[in-house]
């Protein structure tokens, strides 16, 4: 049973005569790239969806290719809708992608599988699928980790586990129950190639053994898997490697690409009707974070970044959290926003008493996706324990009743055990002393600024995208000196 007649007759009356030409072109050009184009049905594609405005527009398009065909040759491809997902996904997430499947009739339909990617597991999609204790564990980890090792810049802490997971979830949706034949994705040819330079650079910063280039799909993702397990072995100190932090490349398929970027536009404004009336896609106070409408992690990184301006450079939240404000809407604007969406995030942080209230929310969600609280961010920011303890003292004089700092050297350093101390530091953190330990161990990643250091983490730090150099005046100090500020 299939529900694309009615669906058809849905969608038509939201959809220009620019996308309906478009989305004809597109159907023609799939057809010749499926590897049975007389046979659509033995065709499997994937998809991956993220829950956002622009991936549920590209939902909503595939749908109707995937209808056309289905009009056109009386039978059309097996669509499989992936969605990977983590702690900062709240359920308003899955509620606007349950409201986009039931728009487009795909809930029953036997031309299309909806999946859900947590961790390693892969399920059924449904909108109140409890998300396993186990991967919210797993990225509170991640976040704690990262964030100590980077000192909290805010990409570095939220993105790079999230990506290196992301890229495991397509290998994961790629490979479950026979594979699938084609990804269709939104990114342009030089995108895909930027992609695959960008591969072979990290796999080269981290001496991981690229595949062989005939592999195609499935040597991008083990060459992923190199350096997703010497960056983990780097930032975790585990061997080995967790599962989790490694990337399934080995497929039952080696499935082709197919990208759409040339055939439809993706800015929101040009389909709003569409995504808000048709699919009723809901911008949530949350999870529409400045450039990302279905991650929370931007309200978090803008929290850092006031945390940062309160405590190490002792000026005001407010003060940072503009900072941040200022270069996030900036974001927006590279990224073709809607004016009425980058005017409602302004509004958000647009005085003091809007301020308080955004610390609030960001208080309360840190809490509620990766139960930490601010004095754990707080040690983040100072990342006290790395390199020896370089920064201990700083973190320890703004701390009541600070616990005493040798005491704290001898037990990190392995010279000693105090299980009440740890107790207390992993009250202080979230972290566990076996990874305060690992911290001790390891050495600083220098910034953009620094320089100098040719390591690896270092070296990702410094070249990873989205920063802004800007002055700011050091209240520790009474100078201004030069930041690098970073995020989403």
């Amino acid at each position: 049973m299939h529900n694309l007649s009615v669906m058809m007759g849905d969608i038509e009356g939201y959809l220009t005569p620019q996308i309906l030409a478009s989305a004809q072109r597109c159907a023609q050009r799939l057809l010749t790239t499926l590897p049975h184009p007389d046979q659509p049905e033995k065709n499997r594609v994937l998809l991956a969806y993220g829950g956002g405005k622009d991936s549920s527009y590209m939902v909503a398009y595939v749908r109707y290719i995937q209808g056309l065909i289905w009009q056109q040759h009386g039978s059309t491809f097996q669509l499989r809708i992936a969605t990977n997902r983590h702690a900062a996904m709240t359920e308003s997430v899955m509620a606007n992608i349950d409201r986009v499947y039931h728009a487009l009739r795909i809930h029953g339909d036997a031309y299309t599988e909806c999946l859900v990617t947590d961790g390693l597991q892969i399920r059924p999609f449904a909108r109140d699928l409890p998300m396993p204790e186990s991967v919210r564990q797993q990225n509170r980890s991640d976040v704690l980790m990262n964030g100590h090792r980077f000192r909290a810049d805010a990409r570095s802490t939220f993105c790079n586990a999230c990506n290196l997971s992301m890229v495991n979830a397509f290998g994961l949706t790629a490979h479950y129950d026979g594979g699938v034949d084609v990804i269709i994705t939104g990114d342009s040819p030089q995108e895909q190639t930027a992609y695959l330079a960008w591969a072979r650079h990290l796999s080269r910063l981290f001496n991981a053994p690229p595949a062989e280039r005939s592999r195609g799909f499935s040597g991008f993702l083990q060459t992923l898997d190199g350096v997703a397990e010497r960056y983990a072995a780097d930032v975790y100190g585990t061997d080995p490697v967790a599962p989790a932090h490694r990337i399934t490349w080995q497929l039952a398929r080696d499935p082709r690409f197919f990208n759409i970027y040339q055939d439809t536009a993706y800015e929101a404004g040009a389909h709003w009707a569409l995504l808000t009336e048709f699919m009723h896609f809901q911008f949530d106070e949350l999870m529409f974070s400045f450039s990302e409408s279905d991650c929370g992690n931007p309200t978090l990184m803008a929290h850092l970044r006031g945390l940062r301006a309160e405590t190490l450079l002792q000026r005001s939240y407010a003060e940072g959290i503009r900072e941040y404000v200022r270069f996030a809407l900036g974001l927006m604007v590279e990224k073709d926003f809607p004016p009425p969406l980058i005017d409602e995030m302004a509004a958000r942080y647009q005085d003091d008493a809007a301020i308080a209230r955004a610390r609030q929310r960001a208080e309360h969600f840190a809490l509620q996706a990766f139960d930490l609280n601010e004095t754990q961010l707080v040690c983040m920011i100072f990342s006290p324990f790395v390199a020896d303890g370089q920064q201990l003292a700083r973190w320890l004089q703004q701390l009541e009743n600070a616990p005493d700092e040798a005491a704290v050297r001898a037990l990190l350093s392995g010279e000693r055990d105090d299980v009440v101390l740890a107790h207390r530091l992993t009250a202080l953190s979230g972290l566990t002393v076996t990874q305060m330990r690992h911290c001790w161990r390891s050495a600083q990643v220098s910034s953009l600024l620094e320089g100098g250091r040719g390591d690896a983490l270092s070296r990702v730090l410094r070249f990873d995208p989205h920063k802004a150099v800007i002055q700011v005046h050091n209240g520790a100090l009474q100078d201004i000196v030069t930041e690098v500020i970073s995020g989403r």
